[in-house]
């Protein structure tokens, strides 16, 4: 094989394994983030992670391939799916499940060494998305709660990781901002949709005329996450380890400004990829997140304000 086919070959499953999404996966560290113990951790905890954070995007890598194996149907009559490398022919099927085995067994090979509980929470996310490849996604409602669980299931299993302990209010606000964001994606699919004359979403359980309702359901899960946020930001558990607790909400409008603008782009047919996705490649999404953790920060140091 030649230089530039195996170099094609690289290309074509790299596409396939869909190795942008890995960034998701960042959401392993979010409970070392959140209890800023970064820096007073043991390096052995960093090595945890990153076997954790590999691991998952393995484990991930293999869902997403069997998942465009079980919709190669419905994606050919995607306008942007059909050109996924499994839905336009340039994958086989056979070589799509040899991967996808390969992937997953390696993933759960090195969850196993990263903890117990770190590899029931992927062995939980592996079979929830196998559930959902199989069926779950084209149930109205269930297929949101079911993404929102698997992003959360990252929180749960990073805090295994790093031996952080998930808090109640973290749980709880994950649980909220990411239903959130799964309606996102349907509205986006949806608008989509309507935009090329069909009627119905392909392999889905929505209907266009079904948009008006998924506006709702996920502007209420938004603004939910930003209530328990608040609720957080009045706690004793805040009181207790913050200096400066009525810094913090600072971070409320950012978060409101950041729910906003996704769902303005949505509306708008501008959201043309996965949410979590578009939170890191959006340059004032990235800004509005770091001005949310920068106002955390100094609510938790105090800097003798």
């Amino acid at each position: 094989m030649s230089d530039s086919k195996a170099s094609g070959v690289i290309r074509l499953w790299a596409r396939q394994m869909r190795i942008h999404q890995w960034a998701k996966n960042l959401l392993l560290f979010v409970p070392i983030l959140a209890s800023f113990k970064v820096f007073q951790v043991e390096p052995v905890v960093f090595l945890s992670l990153g076997l954790s954070f590999i691991s998952f995007c393995l484990v991930s890598s293999a869902v997403y391939v069997c998942n465009d194996l079980v919709d190669r149907g419905s994606d050919r009559a995607h306008p942007i799916k059909r050109n996924r490398p499994i839905a336009a022919g340039l994958i086989s099927f056979s070589d799509g499940v040899f991967v996808s085995l390969v992937l997953a067994a390696a993933g759960l090979g090195i969850g196993i060494f990263v903890g117990l509980g770190f590899f029931i929470a992927l062995v939980a996310y592996l079979a929830l998305t196998f559930v959902y490849s199989f069926w779950l996604k084209r149930v109205a409602l269930v297929d949101c709660i079911s993404l929102a669980g698997l992003y959360t299931i990252r929180v749960v299993a990073g805090g295994f990781a790093s031996a952080i302990e998930v808090s109640f209010w973290l749980l709880a606000f994950s649980v909220f901002f990411f239903l959130s964001l799964a309606y996102v994606k349907r509205y986006a699919e949806l608008e989509a949709t309507q935009k090329s004359g069909e009627t119905k979403a392909a392999g889905r359980g929505y209907l266009v005329s079904d948009m008006p309702l998924i506006l709702v359901f996920g502007a209420g899960s938004a603004f939910l996450a930003v209530l328990i946020f608040a609720l957080y930001l009045d706690s004793s558990a805040i009181r207790e380890t913050y200096a400066v607790p009525q810094v913090g909400w600072l971070a409320i409008p950012f978060l409101m400004y950041l729910i906003g603008r996704m769902w303005f782009k949505a509306h708008r047919g501008e959201m043309n990829q996965d949410p979590v996705l578009f939170l890191f490649r959006d340059w004032p999404s990235l800004v509005t997140v770091a001005l949310m953790g920068a106002s955390l920060v100094v609510a938790h140091i105090g800097f003798g304000i």
